[in-house]
């Protein structure tokens, strides 16, 4: 169990950690003038990890098994509409109405869905015996977290991001990984890994929109465009290295 956790720790808690304080940094040494770009490189992380769950929840659905879809659609259905549902009662968001969920923790709690199908990966290749395969998987997924603080961070925006927030922040994004390994060994049903894929997607797609609108005007379009594709491009390239040295893909 410890040992669980500790992979669970090096993969995906302490990597969000560091990027979320190398998101902070760069955040003080860059001008004003840089913002809409990193608002596009955490919109082109967030799509591709849209992309990604929804590749795994498709994977999980059976072409003939009726209820395996049900739940894909009713949890994306759920997710997406609700979260819309949400903000038309300004319970959260970035605006002056927010009182409840700031975008940043949405943006967390949605990768810490994505974080938990990644220990899943992990656990069941330690319980396997693959231990190699396991130290592989490690260092791949940490690399590829790391990536995801700075897609936390450059949501807030200008909106000051304190120390606790800063706590809670990289514990729901990675938290999750550490709760995956534990639970690869408990033989879950693929049903619970389908609403959980498709939940996740759900939210991710709307922190997407909402990102977009933000930061999407006629002066810096340029800034967004670029920093969307180098934020697709990062995680990518995070991804090929993974396949490359493991042979297993995100």
């Amino acid at each position: 169990m410890l040992n669980l956790i500790a992979l669970g720790l090096v993969a995906g808690v302490i990597p969000v950690y560091l990027g979320i304080g190398a998101a902070l940094l760069l955040g003080k040494v860059l001008p004003r003038s840089w913002e809409s770009f990193l608002i596009g490189i955490a919109t082109g992380v967030l799509t591709y990890l849209f992309f990604d769950l929804m590749h795994e929840a498709v994977e999980l659905t059976g072409a003939r098994d009726g209820l395996s879809w049900v739940v894909f659609l009713g949890s994306l259905g759920i997710s997406l509409i609700g979260l819309v549902a949400l903000e038309s009662s300004q319970l959260f968001g970035n605006g002056p109405g927010s009182r409840v969920l700031p975008l940043p923790y949405m943006i967390a709690i949605g990768m810490g869905f994505h974080n938990l199908g990644e220990g899943l990966a992990i656990g069941a290749s330690y319980a396997s015996g693959a231990w190699v395969l396991s130290a592989l998987l490690v260092a791949g997924f940490g690399l590829h977290n790391g990536t995801e603080g700075f897609g936390i961070i450059s949501a807030a925006g200008k909106t000051p991001v304190r120390g606790k927030d800063v706590l809670w922040l990289g514990f729901l994004a990675g938290a999750p990984t550490c709760l995956g390994t534990v639970l690869s060994g408990q033989g879950l049903s693929s049903y619970f890994s389908i609403g959980f894929y498709s939940l996740a997607a759900g939210s991710l797609l709307y922190v997407v929109l909402s990102l977009t609108a933000m930061a999407y005007t006629a002066t810096r379009r340029m800034q967004m465009a670029s920093g969307i594709f180098c934020g697709i491009a990062l995680m990518y390239l995070t991804a090929m290295v993974l396949t490359l040295v493991s042979g297993i893909r995100t």
